[in-house]
């Protein structure tokens, strides 16, 4: 079990600024994702982690000691790449068997520990076969299994789904964490794809320009973002400018609307001026007879567009206060029509607060 933490990492690539004095900090056994858009630095971040990349500045230290000066076969770190590399003269086996071989362990030794990583991974009955025999699906938990084969203190994963296609993508990414808690690893993983970090992590962090904007639980980055590029990059979200009517009750006012913002701390006056948002899923919408008033507590809208998404239908909405979307029920969407007049109603503790 392994700590892991970074302090101060900076990077430069010419005029580019990779990583801005990051820090972050991954207890023993933790599942960590990096999320955020290409470019962003947590790659880099990753690699400097790993010992393929120097900092221009700053420190890794695991388990407290400054591995910073340390090639990366010294560090026990196992390492998934989106490539799977894989040997192709190799079988799954062999490949598994790869890493030990190279730090002397026996023969006998390397193939129990094999087979047992290739059962874990589900891949007992493909152990004789080559790389070219095998999906994609396949190849990437070999490679899984070969990162486990060395025992190292930490897991490492570059964007290890995005070759894969959707289905097998969410299959792995389940396998991954099953593994990753059986094993009880210390875990870094990074991704642009912010479904894969939510569904999988103990604590998200959310980078851009180098840095954390935001890290916390997923149920935590997902609704209570505390900046506008964290709202938008993790889910959609409706945006929304509000004036204070009420600081004791947190009431705010758009366009004539009174909402009651969720939030635990709300440092504004009345008369001040804010963001706040929505998520689409937490918008109710109702058929409104021409000519009928909107009931108390809901806004009058017409429908827009009908975007089906399998479960939901997103509905794009022209509203009282501005375009918005809903996530419906497609059942319930089938009662909507284009065009047609509808009453939105803001779900109870809906309504948070944005910084820039």
């Amino acid at each position: 079990m392994t700590t892991v933490e970074l302090r101060g990492l900076h990077r430069r690539f010419g005029d580019v600024v990779a990583l801005e004095h990051l820090d972050l900090s991954i207890a023993s056994g933790e599942f960590i994702s990096m999320l955020g858009p290409s470019g962003c630095g947590k790659t880099t971040a990753l690699r400097i982690v790993a010992g393929f990349e120097w900092p221009d500045s700053g420190e890794v230290l695991i388990d407290g000691r400054n591995v910073i000066d340390l090639p990366a076969n010294r560090r026990n770190m196992g390492m998934v790449f989106q490539a799977y590399s894989l040997f192709p003269n190799m079988t799954a086996q062999k490949n598994v068997e790869f890493g030990m071989r190279i730090r002397g362990q026996s023969g006998d030794k390397r193939a129990k520990r094999a087979r047992e990583l290739l059962e874990l991974v589900g891949l007992g009955a493909a152990m004789d076969r080559y790389p070219r025999q095998l999906s994609g699906g396949q190849q990437q938990r070999v490679a899984l299994a070969r990162s486990l084969a060395i025992e190292p203190g930490v897991l490492l994963l570059d964007e290890p789904l995005s070759a894969l296609d959707a289905k097998v993508r969410v299959q792995l990414r389940d396998e991954v964490r099953r593994i990753q808690l059986q094993l009880g690893i210390t875990t870094l993983y990074v991704t642009h794809d912010q479904e894969e970090a939510l569904s999988v992590s103990d604590r998200v962090a959310v980078m851009s320009n180098g840095r954390v904007e935001q890290i916390g639980t997923p149920a935590e980055i997902y609704g209570h973002p505390k900046t506008a590029f964290v709202a938008a990059f993790v889910g959609t979200m409706n945006q929304l400018e509000a004036t204070v009517v009420s600081a004791s009750d947190k009431t705010v006012s758009c366009m004539g609307f009174n909402m009651t913002v969720h939030e635990s701390r709300f440092d504004y006056a009345v008369g001040d001026t804010l963001k706040v948002f929505v998520r689409p899923e937490n918008l109710r919408v109702q058929p409104l007879a021409n000519g009928d008033v909107p009931a108390a507590g809901s806004f009058a809208g017409r429908t827009t567009s009908f975007t089906f998404l399998g479960p939901v239908t997103r509905v794009g909405l022209n509203t009282d206060l501005g375009s918005m979307i809903a996530d419906v029920s497609s059942a319930l969407a089938l009662n909507l029509t284009p065009g047609a007049p509808v009453a939105i109603e803001l779900l109870p503790g809906s309504v948070h607060t944005l910084t820039d």
